[in-house]
């Protein structure tokens, strides 16, 4: 057990609204009961459901003051008496349905974690490419592989394809073998390419659908992932094939959408939703694979906690390529200073 300060630097709402309801405090550091550890937070990030949570299109289940933040990467400083699994000092990684929703998330530079929602980290994945795949990654690999079914036959159209959720779900589908459409702005079309696009067209392009169906010898996709904010999901229907999938993987702006159903009939369209958390052997998978290389952090960049409104404003903006990173100040700070540095009063 190490000597855990009583208060901590956290970033938490105490109402629903903009980014400027995220508030820089001073917060008690939370103490591990029953069944926790306490984690040393070295790396979170921003993920659509935080967005969600504070902007209050996703209801918080707990009392404010909240802290939000849906994964974490760290190293375990204190055990509860009842855990026996875990000690101080292991590495680890945590990206849960509850974490910062219906418990403190991770925008802090502690955070108590339950013993069955923990997985190790490898030695040779650092923490901030660790986090990059967090809620991210088991967002995409729930929606592809668990509800979505993909097989190595599948042709997989993406939409937002240059968002946190779209460039996971586009190595998770290449490393499967599948062939990848992805649809985004057009200045990522390179860096799609490079993490395993197959086809990339641009979001703003004439008859997106008819170039989907040229892109798929007139068959349409047999598998498609919307994750945006947006309805584009008559769009999407329309770019799928006879017997096609698609899956809705993030929250609309509106609790309704506008479809044909009529599509839905005569093409036997799938139309499948998913909010699931990953099993614990499928996470484990997660990070073998990113320690192997098969998988990449993309991240778009790397802010200190304090900015954590700035980080939400940049996202919410829609043009970043990949992950935004939070990283405590405190962190920072240490890693920027020399070896053997020490401090002149």
């Amino acid at each position: 057990m190490t000597d855990t300060p009583e208060l901590m630097r956290a970033v938490a709402i105490e109402k629903n609204g903009k980014p400027k309801v995220l508030q820089y405090v001073d917060m008690k550091t939370p103490l591990p009961t029953s069944g926790e550890v306490l984690v040393k937070v070295h790396a979170t990030s921003v993920n659509p459901i935080d967005l969600l949570y504070r902007s209050g299109r996703f209801i918080v289940r707990k009392p404010m003051p909240h802290i939000l933040g849906a994964d974490l990467a760290g190293e375990i400083i204190e055990v509860a008496d009842d855990v026996d699994n875990w000690a101080v000092g292991d590495r680890v990684i945590a990206s849960f349905e509850t974490l910062g929703r219906e418990r403190d998330g991770s925008y802090a530079e502690y955070c108590a974690v339950p013993i069955e929602e923990l997985a190790k980290l490898p030695d040779s994945v650092d923490y901030q490419t660790a986090v990059s795949a967090g809620a991210s990654f088991v967002t995409a690999w729930v929606a592809l592989i668990s509800n979505g079914k993909l097989k190595k036959a599948d042709t997989v159209v993406i939409q937002n394809a240059s968002s946190s959720i779209g460039t996971a779900a586009i190595q998770i589908a290449h490393a499967k073998g599948s062939k990848v459409i992805a649809i985004s702005n057009g200045k990522f079309a390179a860096q799609l390419r490079e993490i395993g696009a197959d086809i990339v067209l641009d979001a703003s392009g004439r008859d997106i659908i008819r170039q989907v169906k040229v892109a798929t010898d007139e068959q349409g996709a047999t598998l498609g992932l919307h994750i945006d904010s947006k309805d584009q999901v008559q769009t999407m229907v329309d770019m799928l094939a006879d017997k096609g999938r698609l899956v809705l993987a993030n929250a609309l702006k509106t609790t309704e959408i506008k479809i044909n159903g009529l599509d839905l009939y005569l093409k036997n369209i799938s139309l499948i939703g998913s909010f699931d958390a990953i099993k614990p052997k499928d996470f484990d998978s997660l990070m073998q694979a990113f320690a192997k290389g098969i998988y990449q952090a993309v991240v778009d960049e790397v802010m200190p906690l304090s900015q954590t409104r700035q980080a939400h404003e940049k996202v919410e903006k829609g043009e970043t390529f990949g992950k935004v990173v939070l990283v405590p100040d405190s962190i920072l700070e240490a890693d920027a200073k020399p070896k053997g540095w020490i401090p002149i009063d």
